[in-house]
């Protein structure tokens, strides 16, 4: 058998939290939104096939190292690696003050 791949999973904060940041992107740049919608996008479906490419999420308190995070056009990601799934824990803009969590 093959290298399963894993689901790609949103917690529904975190996607309420992407959907508010592109859907503000979009009131003064429908073109940029969709462009930095597209480009989050494509880096999250990268993801399964190298989980552990992005560096330990350090905001993540007692983070074993299943925590990682990435940055695209000023928006952190925070996804967890588990056995069958990438959860995507977080999303925050970067004008937002850093908190652990």
């Amino acid at each position: 058998m093959g290298k399963q791949i894993r689901q790609i999973k949103w917690d529904e904060r975190a996607l309420g939290s992407f959907i508010s940041i592109i859907e503000y992107i979009y009131q003064s740049s429908p073109n940029n939104a969709k462009s930095v919608k597209a480009r989050v996008i494509n880096i999250i479906k990268s993801i399964p096939q190298n989980p552990e490419l992005y560096r330990v999420d350090e905001l993540k308190e007692n983070n074993e190292g299943s925590f990682r995070v990435f940055n695209s056009d000023s928006i952190r990601i925070s996804y967890k690696i588990e056995s069958t799934a990438i959860l995507i824990t977080r999303v925050r803009h970067s004008s937002q003050e850093p908190i652990s969590y």
